[in-house]
């Protein structure tokens, strides 16, 4: 059968043919490739270092590449199969943060018997002690997708510097306790969606690379934890049974007036007026129940959208800051830097 099979040797610098695999290729059976291609991918997986893998075959074209650092590892996926279905093994026995995003078609992993399915345009955080899973391939799957390996060195100062000590999931975090947000199906908002594009055509190399990548996986991080951390079970570091369910219903209301209205004036006060809570309850019940006040869910909705505006329009930090409300822009600079970790400036025309 006919394969075209590159790899990368990262003590070599180039993509080079694997001239002898090639040449033996030719004469494998359609079951020897497939096992010598599943291996290989997952080889490259498991042992998390620099690499890169290009395999085409009449089943398909496979492309994987590992990106290892200090303190993060980049692994890109690209995986179309045609008539063949593959399974892909592979293994982590290091505790740190993942974060998977699915930039086209679906990603499917199975670990000890549990499915986990990942939409095309969504995203996931997980914290794993260790694992053995598979990455599943159906005969006609489409699969590009982008994660992040995060060691302990590289958050453990963000979950302590910008987050409070009792948000739950950066609690369990902390704490090594295991979560997944594979079937959560969340999609990726504009400003997750405008940190991948820059980290995806990062346009420096060497140090300043490293770098500029480590910022923008900071803030995607950041977004993360502020999009899962009322979704996990078991995150919840507080319970109260004065929250009835009819005040629950409420809560869940108030957050979806935030998310359409968050760029108009609002506050506890005319919050708890409209949705006829007292403000003790309203603030209270609002951490219980999303893990986080109503205004600082509030602030960081039009922090985010902030982030937005600075990488795709030409305005000025001082017309952002007064667009999503404050009427100084070191105020505004300084909530932008304890959320995303750098000034507005950093991100401009991102």
């Amino acid at each position: 059968m006919e394969i075209n099979w590159l790899r990368w040797h990262h003590n070599r610098g180039k993509l080079i043919p694997l001239k002898e695999l090639i040449s033996k290729t030719l004469l494998m059976k359609r079951s020897e490739v497939k096992e010598e291609l599943k291996q290989s991918i997952g080889s490259l997986l498991t042992n998390g270092e620099d690499g890169e893998l290009k395999a085409t075959a009449d089943f398909g074209d496979f492309y994987c590449s590992v990106e290892k650092h200090d303190k993060f590892v980049i692994v890109k996926r690209s995986f179309e199969t045609d008539g063949e279905s593959l399974q892909i093994p592979f293994s982590c026995n290091e505790p740190g943060v993942q974060m998977i995003f699915s930039l086209d078609g679906h990603s499917f992993f199975n670990r000890q018997y549990d499915p986990f399915i990942i939409r095309p345009s969504s995203h996931c955080i997980n914290f794993f002690v260790g694992y053995n899973c598979v990455n599943l391939l159906d005969d006609r799957s489409r699969q590009h997708d982008i994660a992040f390996r995060l060691s302990k060195s590289f958050y453990a100062d963000l979950v302590a510097q910008y987050l409070t000590s009792d948000d739950g999931l950066p609690s369990m975090i902390a704490q090594e306790k295991e979560f997944n947000t594979m079937n959560q199906h969340l999609p990726a908002d504009a400003a997750v969606l405008g940190i991948l594009k820059n980290i995806l055509e990062c346009p420096f190399e060497g140090e300043m690379k490293i770098a500029y990548l480590k910022e923008h996986i900071r803030a995607l991080f950041t977004l993360q934890l502020f999009h899962f951390n009322a979704l996990i079970p078991g995150a919840s570091t507080t319970s109260d049974n004065r929250i009835t369910e009819r005040d629950r219903d409420i809560l869940h209301a108030v957050k979806e007036y935030i998310d359409l209205n968050f760029l108009n004036p609002n506050s506890l006060e005319s919050l708890s007026r409209h949705f006829g809570l007292n403000e003790f309850k309203l603030k209270h019940g609002f951490k219980i129940v999303f893990e986080t006040s109503p205004i600082r869910y509030l602030q960081h909705k039009r922090l985010s959208f902030a982030l937005s505006l600075l990488r795709d329009t030409d305005k000025s930090i001082k017309e952002i800051s007064q667009e999503i409300g404050y009427a100084h822009a070191a105020n505004f600079t300084t909530a932008f830097v304890r959320t995303f970790g750098h000034s507005p400036q950093h991100f401009r025309g991102q």
